[in-house]
């Protein structure tokens, strides 16, 4: 039974690997940010083209069991990290006092490397993956 229990588990949260991704937050002149609170949280892809009104709507989640997200808080030099999933991008937000929010992206590429980018607005925040 438990045998059973765990191979439905893995099933529903699906096969996904992660790989820890040391982030830095820096300000605009490169000085550490500490106490930054960074975020990464699934992205969910709907495919437009679905037409099942009936059930859930114009827009259909395309995997209905996301990797998981992760957090941390960034300690004196600027420095958290974090368990990035593999094979999909996450949203990536850092909120820090008195600087407004860096939104962006974070991925591995196919050579195990990690990406970040920015989306939202500028910010006097810096986001670096290492």
């Amino acid at each position: 039974p438990t045998c059973v229990f765990l191979i439905i588990c893995a099933l529903l949260s699906g096969c996904n690997s992660y790989s820890k991704v040391s982030l830095t937050v820096s300000e605009t002149y490169g000085e550490p940010v500490a106490g930054a609170s960074v975020q990464a949280a699934p992205m969910y892809f709907f495919n437009p083209s679905d037409k099942n009104y009936i059930i859930v709507g114009p827009y259909d989640i395309l995997e209905p069991f996301p990797a998981d997200g992760d957090n941390g808080t960034t300690d004196e030099n600027g420095v958290v990290e974090l368990k990035i999933v593999s094979k999909s991008p996450l949203r990536l937000t850092v909120f820090s006092n008195n600087f407004a929010p860096w939104k962006g992206e974070i991925s591995i590429t196919k050579h195990g490397v990690a990406e970040v980018k920015r989306t939202g607005e500028m910010t006097d925040l810096t986001v670096i993956a290492h």
